[in-house]
């Protein structure tokens, strides 16, 4: 989950709801999406990912990459949490150029990829991530599909109650937050684990392992925005460290087993 936004941003966008929702489109849904009137034509296509016509050549690669891990991750989440998989399904893809307040009830603006609870979409930024992605150079792939697993990984958080525990642990220790949504964020990192180690495409390729150990040490705070890997601060903390990510990640994907994945049960990170 990221944006360019204030924190108090990230905060009140982290916690909200689902009583905020929209639209949401159906997985294999074909219709035209009305979740946002103001937004620009779009299809949707087999898999619930909404794809805008006329996407530049540069963007194919990224497309198909997102896709690929998108389509995977759906089919391996629903076999590991049988009794949530209409639920599960229900979570829609969708490319823009740049997250716009529109995208999410005004709660982001910025770069993305994000998961917005209100109306269950991950949005890709697709400047911003085609950047990363050709930053990561031939370990790219396999950055770019941790991201999209870390998002789906909040929707599998949205569907066990996680987001309104973050709330409750907010307004219980506000002097705390930013270590909240820390943990909050590991967490999906963890989850993002889970899903690779139960993974038809990907469990079992030592080559995409290597370059997804690579990969990580990259991702970092501040890796998708341009900024210069690293944590300055608490308000530039928010998902972790590279070391933070990669250990957490790695807890999940050793284990198979979310509930390893609480950060909140553990007072180190």
């Amino acid at each position: 989950m990221r944006q360019s936004t204030s924190v108090g941003s990230i905060i009140f966008a982290t916690i909200v709801g689902v009583a905020a929702a929209g639209a949401v489109v159906l997985a294999g849904d074909r219709s035209p999406s009305n979740a946002d009137d103001h937004a620009p034509a779009s299809i949707i296509a087999p898999s619930g990912i909404a794809a805008e016509s006329g996407a530049p050549p540069q963007d194919l690669r990224l497309r198909a990459v997102v896709s690929r891990a998108w389509d995977d991750a759906i089919v391996t989440w629903k076999g590991l949490i049988r009794a949530k998989a209409i639920e599960i399904g229900a979570v829609n893809l969708r490319f823009v150029e740049r997250l716009s307040p529109m995208n999410c009830y005004g709660l982001y603006a910025g770069e993305g990829p994000v998961y917005c609870s209100g109306n269950l979409t991950v949005f890709i930024g697709t400047e911003a991530t085609d950047r990363l992605m050709v930053k990561l150079g031939m370990h790219g792939g396999a950055g770019i599909t941790f991201l999209v697993g870390h998002e789906i990984g909040h929707h599998i958080q949205n569907l066990h109650g996680r987001f309104h525990f973050l709330k409750n642990v907010l307004r219980s220790s506000p002097d705390n937050m930013f270590d909240a949504i820390r943990r909050f964020e590991l967490e999906a990192d963890c989850l993002a684990g889970v899903w690779i180690r139960a993974s038809k495409a990907w469990s079992k390729s030592r080559r995409f392992r290597l370059d997804l150990m690579a990969a990580l040490k990259t991702i970092g705070e501040g890796s998708v925005g341009g900024r210069s890997v690293g944590v300055r601060s608490d308000q530039d903390a928010v998902h972790g460290t590279s070391e933070q990510r990669t250990h957490w990640f790695m807890r999940g994907l050793k284990s198979g087993d979310m509930r390893t994945c609480n950060t909140f049960r553990t007072p180190s990170l």
